[in-house]
């Protein structure tokens, strides 16, 4: 079972470049959808990262079968007080619904900066099943974490692999 994910970003040069000095690690070289411009490479070995700068997460639960296969529907959360209990127990129960989505990790942010930062990444066979899954009820009880505030902050980004 996977118990930590690392990523970083880059030039497809430099990532390739790792990528091509560890290849006994499991890579996903990703472009985000929205800024075609960025990539991400994510570390999906579970070891320690070798990235020099990383975004490291830590898997709190996963759905059963978590393959993180397909697309990938990354989403990070913040908020205050109260709210982070509230937050971890929606997160929770959203992995655990029967969806289309291939798999789904609720991750914590290791760092002390952002430590009651949390994750949900998923992952999609098709930008359809993903989109089917975002008008779902499952997704709707995320909406009061969705939107920014005072107490809140919420960042999204879907990616896909790059050949």
């Amino acid at each position: 079972m996977l118990t930590k994910i690392s990523l970083t970003f880059g030039s497809r040069q430099i990532l390739q470049s790792i990528i091509d000095k560890y290849p006994e690690r499991h890579f996903k070289l990703m472009q985000a959808t929205t800024h075609t411009r960025k990539l991400a490479l994510f570390d999906l070995s579970g070891k320690d990262s070798i990235f020099e700068s990383p975004v490291k997460l830590t898997v709190l639960d996963s759905t059963l079968d978590a393959s993180l296969n397909g697309m990938f529907y990354y989403q990070s959360f913040q908020v205050n007080g109260d709210r982070q209990k509230l937050l971890y127990n929606t997160l929770q129960k959203v992995i655990t619904e029967p969806s289309n989505m291939n798999g789904g990790y609720l991750l914590t942010v290791d760092n002390k900066a952002e430590a009651t930062t949390l994750v949900l990444l998923t992952s999609w066979e098709s930008f359809e099943n993903l989109t089917t899954w975002k008008e779902s009820e499952s997704f709707k009880s995320l909406q009061n974490f969705t939107s920014m505030g005072s107490d809140n902050s919420y960042y999204d980004e879907i990616y896909k692999t790059v050949f």
